[in-house]
C-alpha cells in the first residue's frame, strides 16, 4: 500500500473514531504480548522473549442497562519477527460486564485493517475474544483470544491463512 494511501486511512480512521469518541464514557490504554512468543517462542525459528505486543486506546460507550456497553479502538501489532509484523486496524465490539462474577468482563470484537511486511502491504481482517479482571476502577488484566487473517502469508507461501494468538496483558483506564 502507497505511503498516501496509508496516511489517508489514518486520517479516516482516527477522525472517524474521534466523533465516537464524543459519546464515550471512558478511554482507557492497554498493551497485551503474545503468551507463546513471550514464553515459549515457536517453531519458525522465533525464540522465547521474541516481542509481539498488542496496543489499543479504547473508547468504551455507556453503559447500557444489566448488559454492558459499546468499544471502539484503534489497534496497533508489531511483532519482531522476519520482515518486522506491522497490523494497523481499526475495531469495534462489545464488553459484557454484567457476569454472575464481580468484576469480571467478556469482550468479543471485530476489526478491520491492514499488515505491513518486508515492504509490502496487505488488508486483513480480525475477531477477537477478551476475558478481563478489573482490579480497581482503572485497572485492568486481561486474556485475549485472536484470530487474524494473514494474507501476509499468502504472498510468502501461495496459501492465505487464519492464524491464532494468545495474549496476556494490562489496561488502564485514563478517565
Amino acid at each position: 500500500m502507497k505511503r498516501k494511501t496509508k496516511i489517508a486511512f489514518l486520517v479516516i480512521l482516527i477522525m472517524s473514531l474521534g466523533y465516537v469518541a464524543l459519546a464515550q464514557n471512558k478511554v482507557s490504554l492497554s498493551i497485551h504480548q503474545d503468551a507463546r512468543l513471550g514464553l515459549l517462542g515457536d517453531d519458525k525459528g522465533n525464540d522465547a522473549g521474541t516481542l509481539n505486543i498488542l496496543a489499543r486506546f479504547k473508547m468504551q460507550g455507556k453503559q447500557q442497562k444489566g448488559y454492558g456497553y459499546l468499544v471502539v479502538f484503534p489497534e496497533f501489532e508489531y511483532a519482531d519477527i522476519g520482515g518486522n509484523y506491522r497490523r494497523y486496524s481499526a475495531n469495534v465490539g462489545y464488553t459484557f460486564n454484567e457476569l454472575i462474577v464481580d468484576n469480571f468482563e467478556a469482550s468479543l470484537f471485530g476489526g478491520w485493517g491492514f499488515i505491513d511486511r518486508y515492504g509490502k502491504s496487505f488488508f486483513s481482517g480480525s475477531f477477537e475474544a477478551e476475558l478481563g479482571y478489573k482490579i480497581t476502577d482503572r485497572f485492568k488484566v486481561s486474556l485475549l483470544a485472536q484470530l487474524v487473517d494473514r494474507k501476509d502469508l499468502k504472498w510468502m507461501y501461495g496459501n492465505t491463512e487464519v492464524r491464532f494468538s494468545g495474549f496476556i496483558g494490562i489496561e488502564y483506564n485514563l478517565k
